[in-house]
């Protein structure tokens, strides 16, 4: 009986397994690269057992092979998921899936995509540079991705999607938020917003204001990890775990909040707005106006900031750099008086 998701890498990268998912006999696989975080990803060649004939033969498996991360299979489903029931009828740019499924027994979520470095393309780091240009060919995309399903009642067909922001708070409880934001994470930031009390009231506040407003579907978790770009320099989004419904808001001020130096973020955020709000316009969303957008995009500064001041289970250089920019963004934004907390 077939495994629809393994937690075995030698079972997924058997001749096997992968010719019941690729639907193509295989005769022999060879792996090329190996990453190891919460989740696993391999990087690896087929070879078929007949003439390819322009068939791709080499893909990326992302799975919860470790077993010390079993604990955590089900981070993997909302992704699974979201390329089987959503990213095919997207316009927008992700790695092209080839096979997702989700074991109902064990929980494990398993996604089998082409391997795009072996196309050309370039996967950043969470703290590769990113130029205001290319935050603009991101918004671009974010803006297909939410005017596409711009308030739509169909996105609650899909329980995966439920909005997640409250449920956050369960991750670190106040205490330990606080003692993390006394750390070197928060050296840099002002004393009025290192308040984890704070801080959580500003999460159940954007959450609060995002359910009484359109509702769309978002990425969650926009920072330039996340992001490629392919040889032509065409952006695209990968890493789905915290994909949900939510405000737009919720991206762009994530994105532009973590992926530019403060300094690029202050200059050219306003600019920055006004060329998503036209994208999103162009997409056939009805974009909010200009000073909406703005409130919008101060208030939810919050998100990003909440997102990486509980985050643990990352390099600290990563954690230190994104909770100071986007601290320093809440803070020049006075994003806690926005909503009121």
């Amino acid at each position: 009986m077939h495994d629809s998701a393994p937690l075995d890498e030698s079972v997924v990268l058997s001749p096997e397994w992968l010719t019941h998912a690729l639907g193509t006999p295989v005769r022999a696989v060879e792996v090329v690269e190996r990453l190891e975080t919460v989740a696993t990803k391999v990087r690896f060649r087929v070879e078929y057992t007949e003439e390819p004939n322009g068939k791709v033969d080499a893909f990326c498996v992302k799975a919860y092979f470790n077993p010390d991360m079993r604990a955590r299979v089900a981070a993997g489903e909302p992704e699974a998921r979201f390329y089987v029931e959503l990213a095919p009828t997207l316009p927008i740019r992700v790695p092209p899936c080839v096979y997702a499924a989700l074991d109902p027994e064990t929980g494990h979520a398993l996604v089998l995509m082409e391997d795009l470095v072996a196309q050309g393309a370039t996967f950043f780091t969470a703290l590769s540079p990113y130029s205001v240009d290319q935050a603009k060919g991101t918004l671009e995309q974010l803006a297909r991705l939410h005017a596409e399903h711009w308030d739509d009642a169909a996105l609650a067909t899909h329980p995966f999607l439920a909005p997640r922001l409250p449920s956050f708070l369960q991750y670190v409880d106040a205490e330990r938020l606080q003692s993390q934001l006394d750390g070197p994470r928060g050296d840099e930031l002002p004393a009025p917003i290192k308040d984890a009390t704070r801080l959580r009231a500003a999460l159940l506040a954007i959450a609060e204001r995002d359910a009484a407003g359109p509702q769309v579907l978002v990425h969650g978790d926009t920072h330039a990890g996340n992001l490629y770009e392919l040889p032509d320099g065409a952006p695209g989004i990968i890493d789905w775990q915290v994909v949900q419904q939510g405000s737009w808001a919720l991206d762009v001020a994530y994105h532009l909040g973590a992926v530019l130096e403060v300094d690029d973020r202050r200059a050219h955020e306003r600019a920055l707005l006004e060329h998503y709000l036209a994208r999103l316009g162009a997409s056939g969303a009805p974009a909010p106006s200009s000073d909406d957008a703005w409130f919008e995009y101060r208030a939810h500064l919050a998100y990003g900031y909440f997102m990486w001041a509980i985050t643990q289970m990352v390099d600290p250089p990563i954690i230190e750099t994104f909770t100071r920019r986007l601290g320093l963004a809440v803070s020049d934004h006075d994003s806690f008086g926005l909503l009121g907390v």
